[in-house]
Formats: C-alpha cells, structure tokens, sequence
C-alpha cells in the first residue's frame, strides 16, 4: 500500500500543475457535476418555487491572482422560464509575490470587477452561466462556465461554480451561498 501512495500524489502533482492538463481538470469536473446532477435530480419540495429574487455571496478563488470575494443579485426564474440574470460585483486580490522593488503599484493589488450574470438551467440543480463585466474600469471580460446549487433550506442554497475567464485566460472556482428573498 505505501507504494501506491506516492504514485497517486504524483498523478494529482501532475494533473494539478501541469498547464495543458487544467483543461483536463475543468472537464473532468463538468462531467462529475453532470453525474451529480443525474443523481439528485430528484423531484424535490424545495425547488418548486416558479420565480424569486435572490441575493448571493460568494468566495473566488483563481489560479493566477489568488481568492477574492463577490456578491450578486437578481431573480431565479425556476418553472416561467429556465433563464435568470444578475447583477454583481467582485474583488480578486493579487498573490504577493517577495519583490527586490521598495513600492508596489497599488492598482495592480486587487481586480475589481462589475457584471451582469445570465444562466440557463440544464437540469434540476445545474446551470450554465454567461458573465460579460467590466474589470478595473479598464477591460472587458467574459467568464462562462457551470453552476451547481445544492439547498439546503427553502429559502438558502449553496453552490460551486467552475468557471473560465477568457480575458484573463484563467480558470476560478466560487463557492456560493445563495438566499431567497420570498
């Protein structure tokens, strides 16, 4: 058994840091979503709710800057309309890196971004998602990618949301936690 240890946290080494196999990654945690989704597809009481507005906090974490926090709102269309939109916003700080320079440019610290978030429903609890936004009043950006809301109560939800930013060319991962207003 020791043997094999080893072999295993090379191959997660080498999955993890290897440029080319991040798409790898990306796609192998699209398709487990997916799975996922089949199996808890279930009719459920808590996601007959027709359409509500929500408010949304969530944790960034992204593979060139570091993690960051955001907070968006809008309104969940669930049986009117498989589409929904919000308006958010976001700050992604900078990793420091140990530089020989004294200063440090101060815009260059933290991302700050303002989007508006559209997603379609796929299946009962997944979603993909569009989000054109500006960053740092200077760019353009759109990130796309998938999102999986679990809930817990009627009125919380919470979710992961792997995603790609093609401006940047970087992936993210949020974590949410999504509250109904009712």
């Amino acid at each position: 058994m020791k043997t094999s240890t080893p072999c295993r946290n090379l191959f997660f080494y080498f999955l993890l840091h290897s440029s080319k196999n991040r798409t790898a990654l990306f796609a192998l945690t699209i398709i487990s979503l997916f799975q996922f989704s089949d199996l808890k597809s279930q009719n459920c009481k808590l996601c007959s709710i027709p359409s509500f507005p929500s408010v949304t906090i969530y944790q960034s974490f992204q593979t060139g800057h570091g993690m960051g926090f955001g907070a968006e709102a809008g309104t969940w269309n669930k049986d009117a309309s498989k589409f929904s939109y919000f308006v958010g916003t976001s700050m992604v700080w900078v990793e420091n890196k140990p530089t020989d320079a004294k200063t440090i440019s101060s815009q260059k610290q933290a991302l700050l971004s303002f989007y508006l978030k559209g997603q379609y429903q796929l299946s009962n609890h997944l979603y993909v998602i569009a989000a054109p936004g500006i960053v740092d009043l200077s760019y353009f950006d759109l990130q796309t990618g998938l999102r999986y809301v679990f809930p817990v109560t009627s009125v919380i939800g919470i979710g992961i949301e792997p995603a790609y930013s093609f401006n940047q060319r970087q992936f993210l991962i949020n974590t949410n936690v999504h509250f109904a207003l009712k």
